[in-house]
């Protein structure tokens, strides 16, 4: 198992935490501020989780600025903490539609030298997905955001490939009344990447620290090692009222724990 955060739960940071998330001005906010030094932020607050990786969200590396250079620095960064960038998180355009914002979202990862974007797309574009993604080397997991239940994510990813499968985020199919350990059970090695979030109660997106709100974490952990999968376990706990980072903390520890005991 290797442990990550995504930065999307940073989400408000430059804001100021004004209680609901308005997602476009957040993310505009984002685009605007200097990139090394807000992710240099992000990474000196979160040290003391020992971190392997961290999965960057679009606004934070966006297109729009993102310079090789840039990419440079941000690695290096990741690289001087002993950390990778495991996934780059957030949309990714229907290439059909949108061929050139599609494209940036690849580049941004190879820049970043990410193995994989998590993020939610069209299930009506998942084959050609599956071509772009085979193109830049990149996997895509798509990520359950509105789907219930394991069969409406399995039917979102029914037509991909070796190079399109499953980001599970537990939280997310828990707010809809789903079961995020019959959903690993199910899907299985379909699962390429875990978003690892937890809510405090169907119907609710607000973000609690892991293993405090409805999730059975060890379940999941339980139901994934059995299908195999020991790859990275993405912390996501996104706050629009408060700084995440005492939760994120707390969070690592009971991941580390249940994992262990698991």
């Amino acid at each position: 198992m290797k442990l990550s955060c995504v930065t999307a739960s940073y989400v408000a940071d430059l804001i100021g935490y004004p209680g609901a998330i308005d997602w476009g001005l957040a993310s505009e906010t984002i685009e605007r501020a200097p990139l090394v030094e807000t992710l240099n932020g992000i990474l000196d607050r979160l040290s003391p989780a020992r971190l392997d990786g961290l999965e960057i969200w679009f606004p934070h590396a966006s297109p729009k600025n993102l310079t090789p250079a840039l990419a440079s620095q941000v690695r290096k960064s990741l690289a001087e903490r002993g950390m990778v960038c495991c996934a780059c998180a957030g949309g990714v355009a229907d290439p059909r539609t949108e061929p050139y914002a599609c494209e940036e979202a690849f580049q941004v990862a190879r820049l970043l030298k990410a193995p994989l974007i998590a993020g939610h797309l069209h299930a009506a574009a998942v084959t050609r997905m599956c071509r772009v993604a085979a193109s830049y080397g990149v996997r895509l997991a798509f990520e359950n955001g509105s789907e219930k239940d394991e069969t409406e994510i399995q039917a979102a990813i029914r037509e991909g490939n070796e190079w399109v499968g499953a980001n599970l985020d537990t939280g997310n199919l828990a707010a809809q009344g789903g079961d995020p350990v019959k959903a690993v059970r199910v899907l299985g090695k379909r699962i390429v990447h875990v978003h690892l979030k937890d809510v405090p109660a169907v119907g609710s997106h607000d973000c609690v620290a892991i293993g405090t709100g409805i999730v059975d974490v060890q379940g999941v952990f339980r139901e994934l090692k059995a299908c195999g999968y020991d790859d990275w376990l993405s912390i996501e706990v996104e706050t629009g009222d408060r700084d995440p980072t005492e939760a994120i903390l707390s969070s690592a520890d009971t991941v580390r724990r249940l994992w262990g005991q698991t």
